[in-house]
């Protein structure tokens, strides 16, 4: 069956609760390989990434942790999700001014 999830994230919340949540908040929502860039819009995009995919996938809210984002030599975000098989997948993360969303779209088998 083939899902598709959408998110979309305001960079200036994203970076208010960063902020208050401190390194807890992010080390919550983002695997370590994840966290290389800190740039705010980035992370941001990564968020976005990953709210799609739990959209898409049916997973329960906040299962961040099951999610990994990666990137393609060429710069193309791709996905990795834990205990679910899935194919013929595509992620896109796009940003433009304050900001950030993603499209998610896969085959889950």
């Amino acid at each position: 069956m083939i899902k598709c999830g959408v998110d979309l994230v305001f960079i200036p919340e994203f970076e208010e609760r960063a902020r208050r949540g401190g390194e807890g908040f992010l080390r919550k929502i983002f695997w370590e390989s994840e966290l290389k860039n800190t740039e705010s819009s980035h992370l941001a995009g990564i968020f976005a990434a990953k709210e799609a995919v739990l959209k898409a996938l049916g997973l329960p809210a906040g299962s961040w942790d099951k999610i990994e984002v990666s990137y393609q030599k060429s710069g193309k975000p791709r996905v990795k999700v834990l205990g679910k098989k899935i194919k013929n997948c595509d992620l896109s993360i796009s940003h433009a001014g304050d900001y950030a969303m993603a499209v998610f779209v896969g085959e889950v088998l």
